[in-house]
């Protein structure tokens, strides 16, 4: 019979540190004091000293082990913080482990008797032993003697008989309400509870998870609560699994398996994608999400997904990882024959988190542009990444059209944030210092939207507008930030002007497109930069701004063609071929 108990999990942790330490000091003092004891003889009057010693240790860990696993066992029977209150069913850990050990040799004798019997009959029985032990699986001591009276081999022959009418499922999973049928409820629980409170040994984890088919991994994270640390184990598993094992001719519930546990502890999935650097590539990859054979997977995955990325410790790493993935040289995810990303979901997920990690690409895009200007490289852990594998991330994002959009507003809320207007082009060093570090951002962020701009699916008509609008990025920043206008009327002509002058960029490059000029892309983008260059001197002798002198014209029109001339140059040619 248990008990009732109340525990506050802080300062029980205090208390088992604190014993924990007490044994600590007693076990480095102890071999000293003992051989004082024993060289001096009979005669000291303190020799019993030896015996308190060992009773003191042991009873600092007899308590500490019993406090330990009333709160192991409390947090499997309670949800939440501060106080914990419940009842235990059982009076104490060797009870509990002796009952257990009990019921796990009752299902290992149902078992022996399927085996020889094997019968729908039979079966049940084996099912009814493990219902029996429902209540009092929140016993992790419990729990775990259940376990190992059964033994590994056991406990994996129960799930693949469980499974064995369900097609493939040992290899691909089942759906949740259909495992939930199989009986086999109790013992994923019995595991998972016992893994959460770190009983389980090697035997159990390692060796089992190498012998153990996906499916049978997978349901147990379906059929109970996993912990983080074992979801990503499972996941480590099974995203690790051959792509072609995934046939096309039946569904993979495994990757559903996945993505619903995930839902239920996003942050452990920022973990797996942080701290394991194929497990984008295993989650990501268009031929496992398109042969999943699961109708909402690409929505399911993107919302796991943006809740993985939202915050927290890893986050910047997590998503670092996946810009590597999916931008590497020659991956999947630019192939068409996949079709994948095109409409995809996923895609509008990762742009619409970018936000918070441009600033870091941009700067890895002006390192390479203007390697001099050290103040604005990237930091760590993001001074990795090559610019060029960015350029590939933002361009496999691109092919879906929503996707891109959230690009581009995210890079013309990063060069407005950056407010350059406050520096101006031609002052002291230390202005100058701010306003160039800051171009180079903005001129960053452009280069990257526009190396990956080749893979939109858009018209040339679309895609003309889009470019113009990044080129004039720099205009427009130098238009509202440099010259403001508080006068509504000259305000409105100001954009009107900007509008006019997108126009004719974009007049540019739709005529290259559809071969209307004999101009080459680099005359495309000169022409480009001389606009830029005119829009700004009217504007500013329009709104009676100083003129500049040709000096510093000349050192702006650089500062466009630096900045912009390359990565426009190179987007034209690789778009109009």
């Amino acid at each position: 019979m248990g008990e009732f108990v109340g525990i506050d999990p802080i300062r029980a942790e205090q208390l088992m540190r604190e014993m924990a330490g007490g044994q600590a000091v007693l076990g480095r003092a102890r071999p000293g004091l003992e051989a004082a004891i024993a060289e001096a003889g009979p005669s000291w009057e303190g020799a019993a000293g030896t015996t308190a010693m060992h009773k003191s240790w042991a009873f600092l860990d007899e308590t500490r082990r019993d406090l330990k696993w009333r709160m192991d066992t409390l947090r499997q029977m309670v949800p939440g913080t501060g106080l914990l209150s419940a009842s235990l069913p059982f009076a104490s850990e060797t009870e509990a482990a002796r009952q257990g050990s009990s019921a796990g040799r009752r299902i290992a004798d149902a078992l022996k008797n399927m085996e020889i019997d094997p019968t729908v009959e039979t079966w049940r029985k084996v099912t009814a032993a493990a219902a029996a032990t429902q209540s009092h699986l929140n016993d992790p001591a419990y729990a775990a003697a259940l376990l190992n009276a059964l033994g590994p081999d056991r406990f994996r022959a129960l799930f693949m008989h469980g499974m064995k009418n369900l097609g493939p499922a040992t290899d691909k999973g089942a759906p949740p309400d259909v495992l939930r049928q199989t009986g086999l409820t109790p013992l994923a629980q019995a595991y998972t509870n016992a893994e959460r409170a770190g009983r389980l040994g090697p035997k159990w984890l390692d060796d089992f998870f190498a012998s153990t088919p996906p499916g049978v991994l997978t349901s147990l994270i379906t059929l109970a609560r996993p912990s983080s640390r074992l979801l990503n184990k499972v996941a480590t598993r099974v995203l690790g699994r051959p792509l072609a094992a995934d046939l096309p001719t039946s569904q993979n519930w495994n990757l559903n398996a996945l993505v619903d546990a995930y839902a239920a502890d996003p942050a452990a999935l920022q973990t797996l994608l942080a701290t394991d650097k194929n497990a984008a590539h295993g989650l990501l990859h268009p031929q496992r999400v398109r042969m999943s054979g699961i109708d909402d997977i690409q929505q399911k995955l993107a919302t796991v997904l943006d809740q993985a990325l939202a915050s927290g410790p890893h986050r910047d790493q997590a998503m670092l990882n996946i810009i590597r993935t999916l931008g590497a040289e020659d991956g999947p995810w630019t192939s068409a024959s996949w079709g994948v990303w095109k409409d995809s979901p996923i895609s509008e997920t990762l742009a619409a988190n970018i936000g918070p990690h441009l600033d870091q690409l941009a700067r890895a895009q002006s390192k390479r542009d203007s390697p001099e200007l050290t103040a604005i490289h990237p930091t760590s852990p993001w001074d990795t990444l090559t610019p060029d594998t960015a350029s590939r991330f933002v361009g496999v994002l691109m092919q879906d059209a929503d996707a891109a959009r959230l690009l581009m507003k995210a890079s013309q809320d990063y060069t407005l944030s950056l407010d350059i207007g406050r520096f101006r082009p031609f002052g002291d060093e230390a202005v100058q210092d701010q306003y160039t570090s800051r171009a180079a951002l903005a001129g960053g962020v452009a280069n990257l939207m526009l190396s990956g701009s080749t893979h939109a699916e858009w018209s040339d008509d679309e895609y003309a507008d889009w470019v113009a609008g990044v080129a004039l990025l720099p205009v427009s920043w130098l238009s509202n930030k440099y010259w403001p206008i508080q006068d509504p009327t000259l305000a409105t002509g100001r954009d009107i002007g900007l509008d006019a002058a997108k126009d004719g960029v974009k007049s540019l490059i739709t005529d290259y497109f559809d071969n209307k000029t004999p101009a080459t892309a680099r005359d495309v983008g000169d022409n480009i930069i001389n606009q830029q260059m005119q829009w700004v001197t009217e504007s500013l002798n329009e709104h009676g701004q100083k003129p500049l002198t040709a000096s510093q014209r000349n050192e702006l029109r650089m500062a466009f063609r630096g900045r912009l001339y390359e990565a426009l140059v190179a987007a034209l040619q690789q778009r109009g071929g």
